[in-house]
């Protein structure tokens, strides 16, 4: 996939990621010959090995001046990302940067004082635990998982899910705002797959305890970029569960509350972020419950986007299409979520989501 537009700050870049709408027009305003891989929604895998992603490469006479903007789609690439770091330059954090961070497990310990700690792990089933694969994301490989190789066992936290979304410049951070993160509902292979999520509100004390810590993260290990972390609160504890030091799903919330927030990832400005509105934002990724085939009743759905080609075969488990939301009141966007989600179910077999507001 290319798109070619005028003169712009970059004259080439790769974008890969599964899923390439939310980042598409941000960059091509930035980016003269945007190229994209995007698993999700090319017929071919060009991430399937690193020969394929070189003859790639070499087809589009992509070379080390192009620009690397990467969001998802190299988990376990090990080759491509090293061949990536070593040839390119990535916006944002470098790869491998970005692979040792997505394990907490190999942050500092000096950060995990007072409240901020670790869920406990164990290299032996438990009971109260959750398998997870090492580099898994998006709530893939997590779950009971008893047979894999390269997996862990994690202290199940109770209770919902959160994530900050910040920007950061290798000294301080800038937090963007919290969410509330949502899983699908009732998928015995995936129980942890991430399927959206909810701005929310968090009052001044609270906001400086946390970014407190988030600099103290972001200056230790000189982040850059758009960056998350995934936390859980239980018992007055924070519990780190994970993070991602890269584009991550909740960019969608935030391009549309922030101006020019793609010119602060890539570098192209370091000054603060200009809040454009205070609305309420959310978004629901719907998953097949089992293969199924688009036809055009998806168009009686509202507001969506990653929207699949009609007649296009989704296999089960894979995403289908993107609810987007927005409101002035969070009641409001609470209501037009689940009035949404069940509509949506009457149109196409997808996967209900946990709502776990409720």
């Amino acid at each position: 996939m290319h798109l070619s537009l005028h003169k712009k700050a970059f004259k080439k870049a790769l974008l890969i990621c599964n899923g390439y709408e939310i980042y598409h027009d941000d960059l091509t305003d930035v980016v003269d010959d945007l190229y994209i891989i995007d698993p999700y929604h090319q017929k071919q895998n060009y991430l399937e090995s690193l020969e394929v992603f070189k003859l790639y490469l070499k087809k589009n006479d992509i070379n080390a001046s192009a620009k690397i903007i990467y969001a998802s789609g190299l988990e376990n690439k090990k080759d491509i990302k090293e061949y990536l770091d070593k040839e390119f330059y990535i916006c944002g954090n470098n790869l491998h940067k970005f692979t040792f961070l997505s394990n907490p497990y190999n942050l500092d310990k000096n950060l995990f004082l007072n409240n901020v700690v670790l869920p406990e792990v164990s290299k032996k089933f438990h009971y109260k635990y959750i398998s997870k694969k090492k580099n898994s994301s998006g709530g893939l490989n997590v779950g009971n998982n008893r047979i894999s190789s390269n997996i862990y066992y994690q202290q199940h936290i109770p209770g919902n899910t959160y994530s900050v979304s910040f920007l950061s410049n290798e000294i301080e951070s800038q937090i963007l705002g919290f969410n509330q993160l949502f899983s699908v509902k009732d998928n015995a292979k995936y129980p942890y797959l991430y399927a959206g999520a909810m701005t929310l509100n968090l009052d001044e004390r609270e906001l400086n305890y946390y970014k407190k810590w988030i600099d103290n993260f972001s200056s230790l290990y000189r982040l850059n970029g758009f960056c998350s972390i995934d936390y859980k609160i239980y018992n007055n504890k924070i519990y780190i569960i994970d993070i991602n030091p890269r584009l991550s799903g909740t960019y969608r919330l935030y391009k549309k509350q922030y101006k020019n927030l793609m010119h602060h990832h890539i570098g192209l400005t370091s000054g603060k972020l200009l809040s454009v509105n205070n609305k309420y934002y959310a978004y629901i990724v719907l998953f097949a419950k089992d293969d199924c085939v688009i036809d055009e009743s998806i168009y009686n759905l509202k507001d969506i986007s990653d929207t699949p080609a009609l007649g296009e075969l989704i296999k089960k488990n894979m995403p289908i299409l993107t609810l987007n939301f927005k409101s002035n009141d969070r009641n409001k966007i609470l209501i037009k979520i689940k009035d949404r989600i069940k509509s949506a179910m009457e149109i196409i077999d997808c996967y209900n989501v946990d709502l776990e507001y409720e």
